[in-house]
């Protein structure tokens, strides 16, 4: 391998480049959750819990009630965006997001067989989207699909293509994260009261290229460009003119990692040193760090990652120590309330023991009055499932 010119990155440098984008050095007191999103590239939502815990473990007095005011007064969205997985991110940042990730989404529904004719396309896409104007149940709107479509199946090769070609947004209710296990879905466009939303909004594509690199690499830099690729699940080639164009403007460095491949940041961005000292965190499901990278070995061991990523796709909740995920976190209702267990990969100093056991006590009391065992169905399934 040829020696690159660019300045050198330990793997140790690269962790405390991104736990400090994303929070986990130091909790922030200066953000608000919609701030708080922006800075660090939006949350996974698969479960409700997610969004919550992922700000709790990263703002200092995080107050749950702040996020759902944002959900309901559309200050943050939850929507399928990065990976066409369920993401919240705020109302300003979907519009170009979305324009990055609605071609590739399109494209995905175009290959897959069953999919429309492309005079059925537009009819079914009109359809839906005057049907989902008024939020409606992912079932109701599959079984509404089947009628217009002639088929009997409520999961058709329609529905499925539908979810990847229309804009929807969940709709959030009363409960203790703001949305169920059983979405109530709308149109964007309805949700928001812009039209363009339902063809991916105003914001061309290269803008919102753009604005997506700058986003992820403010939240997960340095890193590469199939990095970038991995967390939105379009083609890194894609990217290459929104890369070319912070280039010109100076916005971007480059640096190079152990295995000589070049990490890219913009030229402004926080890293701080090697010896920074790093907490014990405790992260939820689908922690965004740890599907931002293509190589992920900066934040979770090869090894470690096949025990934390099923091979359905789930991401189990971890913790940290020194930066680093060293084990699962279970909750379990303990009386009127919570209590925290420890499944610890490997064996723990009593130092590191007495830091992840504090942060532990403290999330127990953030879920007994919430949902003392969150996460519990997937503790129970985990092994069937590996």
């Amino acid at each position: 391998m040829r020696p690159s010119s660019h300045p050198l990155l330990s793997q140790r440098a690269l962790n405390r480049a991104t736990l400090a984008r994303q929070l986990l050095l130091e909790p922030a007191s200066d953000a608000d959750p919609v701030a708080a999103l922006e800075r660090i590239g939006g949350v996974q939502a698969q479960e409700p819990a997610s969004p919550y815990l992922a700000l709790w473990t990263r703002l200092a007095d995080f107050e749950p009630a702040a996020l759902h005011r944002a959900f309901v007064g559309r200050q943050v969205v939850k929507a399928s965006l990065m990976r066409i997985t369920l993401h919240a991110v705020s109302a300003g940042d979907y519009p170009p997001l979305l324009a990055t990730m609605l071609p590739m989404y399109r494209e995905t529904g175009a290959l897959r067989r069953g999919t429309p004719r492309p005079d059925n396309v537009r009819k079914l896409a009109a359809a839906a989207a005057a049907f989902a104007a008024t939020p409606r149940r992912s079932a109701e709107l599959r079984d509404y699909l089947a009628g217009e479509s002639g088929s009997a199946s409520l999961e058709t090769p329609v529905w499925w293509w539908v979810r990847r070609y229309l804009p929807m947004v969940h709709v959030p209710e009363d409960g203790p994260w703001s949305f169920s296990r059983r979405p109530l879905i709308t149109t964007a466009s309805a949700w928001f009261g812009d039209p363009s939303l339902d063809d991916g909004g105003a914001v061309p594509v290269e803008a919102g290229r753009l604005r997506t690199v700058r986003r992820y690499l403010a939240a997960f830099g340095p890193a590469s460009a199939a990095d970038l690729s991995a967390w939105t699940g379009v083609s890194a080639g894609d990217f290459r003119t929104a890369i070319a164009t912070l280039d010109a403007e100076g916005a971007l460095e480059r640096f190079s990692d152990e295995a000589g491949r070049t990490m890219l940041d913009l030229a402004d961005a926080q890293r701080p040193g090697e010896d920074v000292a790093a907490p014990a965190r405790l992260l939820p499901m689908w922690d965004s760090m740890l599907l931002a990278y293509r190589d992920r070995t900066r934040v979770i061991s090869d090894a470690d990652r096949q025990r934390v990523v099923s091979r359905n796709g789930d991401v189990l909740p971890t913790f940290l120590v020194d930066g680093v995920v060293s084990g699962f976190w279970w909750a379990e209702r303990d009386g009127s309330g919570t209590r925290i267990v420890l499944e610890p990969f490997r064996r723990l100093t009593a130092g590191e023991r007495r830091a992840v056991d504090a942060e532990g006590e403290r999330l127990a009391a953030f879920l007994g009055p919430r949902e003392p065992a969150v996460y519990a169905r997937y503790r129970e399934s985990r092994a069937r499932r590996h």
